[in-house]
């Protein structure tokens, strides 16, 4: 017996909505959405068995084993590209000491910044500081976070409101955040929250746009479904608009983080006494050029292990959604 191809939800809820509720009942209007959206996704989902449950695919465990491995190879040949990488800038590094292609007073030897490095560790000062824009640049993201998903969801679901306030922040990206930064501090004073304000503004537009991008870019036919079957706006939220718009969240997230280290340094520059930024800035201003570059280096070391860190959350997101 040849079986009838299955209805996508949309055409089934408008081939249902033409047919009077008063006619069919309550009761009959529901069953006949239900079976439906259960053709629908019956088709995604595979055979299911007499009870009504989805049957298990041949070598789940085998896949998924599969995927732990290739996930397990991913991690190994990104740390072997970050080793690969070192060694070869540290090679011409080397190099462009020998051939002296620029002055130690601008660059330095490997050796020099590694003896610098091993009395900033052994003093302490390195570790302070680090913790201290660490402290900024989270406290930054995560203000900035919260107030990006809470305005990005309502910009995503009232265009009237993306209208009125599109324009102002476009033009707040215009202002640049060394101009907003003393402002910032005049207002606020000196200490842990004005840096963290800072932050924030800096990493506020990106968290915006990838929200509101993610938000949107979900089908409607999945709000459609779970309208149906009486999803509540949290409801919603919870189950059908932040699973589908991880992997955009999650991208937002990776610039996010990267941006919050520029943003604390930034207010560092300003007005700070310690820090990653206020170690950099003292190292220019006394001309001692190895600190300068263990700051640097070790700024460059937080951005690549938190955006590593983010990396690995979405690996682990995309292999749970495919599961």
């Amino acid at each position: 017996m040849k079986r009838r191809p299955p209805i996508p939800v949309r055409s089934a809820l408008r081939r249902v909505s033409h047919f009077p509720e008063k006619v069919l009942g309550d009761f009959f209007f529901v069953k006949r959405v239900d079976l439906m959206a259960k053709a629908d996704i019956g088709r995604r989902i595979g055979p299911v068995t007499r009870t009504g449950r989805p049957a298990a695919p041949a070598r789940r465990r085998s896949w998924v084993w599969a995927r732990r491995g290739s996930a397990g190879r991913e991690a190994v040949y990104a740390l072997l590209s970050v080793l690969f990488c070192s060694i070869l800038v540290y090679l011409l590094w080397e190099a462009a000491c020998l051939a002296q292609v620029l002055p130690q007073i601008v660059l330095p030897t490997p050796l020099q910044v590694l003896q610098t490095l091993r009395t900033e560790l052994a003093t302490g000062d390195l570790q302070a500081n680090m913790i201290v824009t660490l402290k900024e640049s989270l406290g930054g993201f995560l203000l900035a976070a919260v107030i990006a998903g809470a305005c990005g969801y309502l910009i995503a679901h009232a265009r009237p409101l993306e209208l009125l306030v599109a324009p102002f922040v476009a033009a707040s990206q215009g202002v640049p955040a060394v101009a907003i930064a003393p402002i910032v501090i005049l207002l606020l004073g000196s200490g842990l929250w004005p840096k963290v304000v800072i932050c924030a503004a800096v990493v506020l537009f990106p968290l915006l746009v990838t929200t509101v991008t993610g938000l949107r870019g979900i089908g409607q036919d999945y709000r459609d479904v779970a309208h149906v079957f009486g999803a509540s706006r949290l409801q919603m939220l919870r189950y059908v608009e932040i699973p589908l718009a991880a992997p955009v969240l999650l991208s937002g997230l990776k610039l996010g983080l990267t941006l919050s280290i520029t943003g604390a340094v930034v207010a560092e520059f300003v007005a700070a006494d310690a820090g990653l930024g206020f170690m950099l800035n003292t190292a220019i201003n006394t001309f001692e050029v190895s600190t300068r570059y263990v700051a640097l280096l070790t700024l460059a070391v937080l951005s690549a292990s938190m955006f590593g860190a983010i990396t690995l959350l979405e690996r682990i997101v995309q292999q749970w959604q495919e599961e």
